[in-house]
């Protein structure tokens, strides 16, 4: 029975865990295109997702304990080391929680390019370093225009 109770929600927690990967993979087309509106499309649904995978975390931690304080997930592979069908599901959950870490990791690396990309933009205009017509470098700064009408 424990270990029917632990499967279902292991099977739970890998199938929500497939649907945030989903998610993550569209945020990441969102902003890689600069698609906001759609990403305010796919936020709320990753919140849901998060809000479930924390009830889901609550079962398999009160789970987790029926079978000894600080078992953790590692240890069932010992523990059902002989049980195929159970190794497979271990598996699957070890790999979908895999494939988020690597959609979170591309993720963030999109956000971290376009963060330095606007530093970058908005470092030319903070800069007061100008030239003059004649192309020498200005190191008064920005020359001032006394235009008359």
């Amino acid at each position: 029975m424990i270990k029917n109770d632990l499967k279902e929600v292991l099977c739970k927690k890998i199938e929500i865990m497939n649907k945030i990967r989903t998610l993550l993979e569209k945020e990441l087309d969102a902003v890689v295109s600069k698609d906001f509106k759609r990403l305010e499309e796919i936020l709320p649904q990753l919140e849901e997702m998060s809000m479930r995978m924390s009830s889901i975390n609550e079962k398999l931690e009160s789970t987790l304990k029926t079978y000894g304080e600080g078992v953790k997930l590692i240890d069932l592979l010992e523990i059902y080391r002989d049980d195929e069908e159970m190794i497979i599901t271990l598996k699957e959950f070890f790999e979908s929680l895999n494939k988020i870490t690597f959609e979170l990791q591309k993720l963030k690396q999109a956000i971290d390019f376009h963060l330095r990309y606007i530093d970058f933009v908005f470092s030319f205009q903070r800069n007061e370093i100008t030239y003059r017509k004649d192309g020498s470098f200005d190191k008064e700064g920005p020359s001032v225009f006394y235009g008359r009408s």
